[in-house]
């Protein structure tokens, strides 16, 4: 029980670290602490015993002992039913209707918080029939929900099946030796639990390496991202205060050789050349100098309805008969967003979506909003990505242009940053040979009372 506890508080902590404000990883979260809580029940049993045997312990520290061990115990077999009916809930929202996704986990933790005042009998850790009543329906309705989660892309479905690769046998057989057989008598089955715990800890570490698990993947991606948009601000920090010394001394050499010139019109001329090209350089890094410095944000309710119309416009001398636009908008789908630098993320990926199609096809730009917050799609159905290349499309220097000697694959790197200290989320996903989707998701507006809207 001691890798199991270890496991699956390993697991709990690095779900809720890799992204704490997603209610599926945290409602997960909650299941591994419980289930690891469980472990700790016996392995508590374990040093217990061995002090007793060596008579390190006295009555005061056992009956201590004895009490962190039955609150352990009912961790696991309150906690364990709640945390996975909410997980699972959460995971499946769109199959609850109205307020029930949302007033769930209120009602659902009534039982449990019962259960506290129930008494039980000094040899066992709960009351096995009452607990049977609301836990065993509780994991069934869970399970249901996660097996009828539907998902449409592959990218989507395969997540799905690895979460519930993970997720579900180990519940179901926990279910069994847990709840169900000690109401025939049999009460130590969970030790059996091991081993279905072990096989979903490896699926775990396996597709947190390779694909990523309800969000742990994106946080060292994510690390990794700013690690190097950090390193692109120092490079070229550097970069430009060593250009801009030799400019200085370029400008100033070129003056004096112009006032020593005289009036020899050929090396005037030759002078200006140099003056204007150091101009233009100096203007160049002032340029390059701004664009890599931290994004400023100045953030206010924007339409994202308006804010795509206007880049589209802009956008509409290169949509020829070629290309079909079908833009559809939300015109109350609304975000708390910096719009300067909105419209210039939105204006790049709408650029990368046209320079897909050379040879014409559909762009697809579709505004919603909902309780959840709002989305800006943009698609096209030019030649895709393949898939061993997806998960590096963000990263800054990667471009799939190799033809363009002016494309330095920092688009998407800076929109991936802007949405994230937006509190927002880029998506890409893409099917090779059909074409590309990027989605802009923005948190749900916060408004005080008494505003409109």
């Amino acid at each position: 029980m001691l890798f199991v506890w270890i496991a699956l508080w390993t697991v709990s902590v690095l779900l809720l670290a890799a992204n704490c404000r997603n209610t599926v990883g945290r409602w997960l979260s909650l299941v591994a602490f419980c289930g690891g809580t469980g472990a700790l029940a016996p392995v508590i049993e374990g040093w217990i015993a061995a002090m007793t045997e060596t008579g390190r312990i006295d009555a005061g520290r056992e009956h201590l002992l004895r009490i962190l061990q039955r609150g352990c115990s009912w961790a696991s077999y309150y906690g364990l039913p709640y945390g996975f009916v909410c997980f699972a809930a959460a995971y499946n929202s769109g199959a609850l209707r109205g307020n029930v996704a949302r007033l769930l986990p209120l009602a659902a933790a009534i039982p449990p918080v019962v259960m506290l005042a129930v008494p039980v009998a000094e040899n066992t850790p709960v009351h096995f029939e009452i607990l049977a009543i609301w836990a065993i329906p509780y994991m069934i309705v869970g399970a249901g929900l996660l097996a009828l989660k539907r998902s449409l892309h592959p990218a989507d479905r395969r997540a799905h099946a690895v979460l519930m690769a993970a997720v579900l046998p180990a519940v179901l057989i926990a279910l069994t030796m847990n709840y169900v057989l000690p109401l025939f008598g049999l009460y130590g089955m969970w030790r059996y639990n091991v081993w279905p715990i072990a096989f979903a800890f490896i699926v775990f570490i396996v597709a947190l390496f390779k694909f990523g698990f309800l969000g742990v993947q994106l946080l060292i991606e994510r690390r990794q991202l700013d690690f190097s948009l950090r390193a692109i601000t120092s490079g070229t920090a550097m970069l430009n205060h060593a250009i801009k010394n030799d400019i200085g001394k370029i400008k100033l050499f070129s003056d004096k050789i112009k006032r020593e010139a005289g009036a020899g019109q050929e090396l005037l001329e030759d002078i200006r050349v140099i003056a204007t090209a150091a101009a233009h350089i100096e203007e160049m890094i002032r340029s390059v100098h701004e664009r890599t410095q931290e994004l400023q944000l100045m953030p206010r309710e924007i339409a994202l309805a308006e804010l795509v119309r206007d880049q589209l416009a802009a956008l509409k001398p290169q949509l020829d008969e070629r290309i079909i636009l079908d833009a559809q908008y939300d015109e109350q789908a609304a975000a708390f967003a910096d719009p300067a630098q909105t419209s210039e993320a939105v204006n790049n990926v709408l650029q990368n979506a046209v320079e897909a199609m050379p040879h014409g096809g559909e762009l697809g730009v579709k505004v919603f909003g909902g309780k959840r917050g709002a989305t800006i799609e943009v698609s096209d159905t030019g030649s895709g990505i393949d898939k061993g290349q997806l998960h590096k499309v963000m990263q800054p220097f990667y471009t799939t242009k190799g033809g363009k000697s002016m494309n330095f694959g920092l688009g998407l790197a800076f929109c991936y940053q802007l949405m994230n200290r937006q509190g927002g989320e880029l998506k890409v996903r893409s099917d090779y040979g059909k074409g590309t989707v990027v989605s802009f998701h923005f948190p749900t507006v916060k408004r005080t009372k008494g505003a409109k809207g």
